[in-house]
């Protein structure tokens, strides 16, 4: 994994993602050529940020430069003049789509906490202080947690919620402030209401504007990728002292490996809430979920076999470096691109195996 990591794709995505104003390429080809004429997401400048700081922080010295360059570029690209962060920008850095949407202040205030720790940077503390009052004035819903999107859209989702929750506890780590605090326990208050369903052990996905269970298909859907991501997230928040909700984490693990799991190991895309496979493919940022959360709990033998696998699948493509990101129910894959998105999900992955102690 490190050899893979510091040696192919850090490599590869800092020479070929990485764009010459500093900011990153949504995608790349499968020969590694920037895919022109797709729009820069802000959630994806935010997750190459994180990728390159810590591989900076588990041993890879370029990766500091490229994370500086990053940061630099998605402050000066990015930022709303209300303290909200825009949806996209072009190549050349003007707005695209002004939309401030939960997922990708989420991901910005997890790329500046990283910005924090690692770069040492004195823009980031501000900067988050000023988005995380900017999403209580202008995001909070009278029906708990945060807006989806400005103006509010539906279903409401538990996905920007939970990348809150990861944000506020990297921040924590980083700089203790009772404000961080306050927003984790908003998303961990959800969970316990709305999210986690005791009663079959599942977590739900969508969502009615006053969090009960989406109607029709969308609220049936549950995702055992993130099952397993809030597996991994109850139990930082136990360690950091904002409740222990050992008991649904375990029921939500169970449930992922009873159900959500393929013949192969392989975490599936959609499972239905009282039972039954919606879509039985996969992708692979739900794989590295499984890892870092089989190692959690230790089922270490799980977790090597799942590693071989993604190794022998996704990420063996013809240039090193890259992956191939989804598959469906039968082992096929249509991926005409690498999508950047992915690499954040990796490093978690990795450096829970190469930093357990982390």
């Amino acid at each position: 994994m490190r050899a893979w990591l510091f040696d192919q794709a850090l490599p590869l995505w800092a020479e070929r993602g990485a764009a010459a104003d500093g900011g990153f390429h949504e995608a790349l080809d499968f020969e590694g050529r920037p895919v022109p004429g797709l729009v820069r997401r802000t959630r994806v400048q935010a997750r190459q940020v994180y990728v390159f700081a810590q591989g900076a922080a588990l041993g890879w010295a370029p990766g500091r430069a490229v994370a500086q360059a990053g940061l630099d570029r998605m402050i000066a690209a990015c930022r709303r003049d209300d303290g909200l962060w825009r949806l996209t920008t072009d190549a050349g850095g003007a707005p695209v789509d002004e939309t401030a949407d939960l997922y990708d202040q989420a991901f910005v205030l997890f790329a500046l906490a990283t910005g924090r720790r690692v770069l040492d940077d004195p823009r980031a503390l501000p900067l988050a202080q000023q988005t995380l009052e900017a999403i209580r004035a202008r995001m909070a819903s009278p029906h708990g947690g945060w807006d989806e999107a400005i103006p509010p859209v539906l279903p409401r989702r538990q996905n920007p919620h939970m990348h809150l929750l990861e944000a506020m506890l990297a921040w924590r780590e980083t700089a203790p402030d009772a404000r961080w605090d306050a927003m984790a326990g908003e998303s961990l208050a959800l969970f316990d209401r709305a999210f986690f369903d005791g009663r079959n052990g599942v977590l739900g996905e969508y969502f009615t504007e006053d969090w009960a269970v989406a109607p029709g298909a969308p609220g049936r859907v549950a995702e055992p990728g993130h099952h397993l991501e809030w597996v991994w997230l109850l139990d930082r928040a136990r360690a950091a002292g904002l409740g222990d909700r050992s008991a649904a984490a375990r029921a939500l693990y169970a449930t992922a490996v009873a159900r959500g799991l393929d013949g192969s190991g392989f975490a599936m895309r959609e499972i239905g809430r009282d039972g039954g496979v919606i879509d039985g493919g996969r992708r692979l940022w739900a794989q590295t979920e499984a890892i870092r959360t089989h190692l959690l709990v230790g089922d270490q033998d799980q977790a090597t076999r799942l590693i071989d696998a993604v190794f022998d699948s996704h990420l063996a493509t013809a240039t090193p470096g890259l992956w191939m990101d989804s598959y469906d129910a039968e082992g096929r894959t249509g991926d005409v691109r690498v999508p950047t998105s992915t690499l954040y999900h990796l490093m978690t992955a990795f450096t829970a195996v190469l930093e357990p102690n982390g």
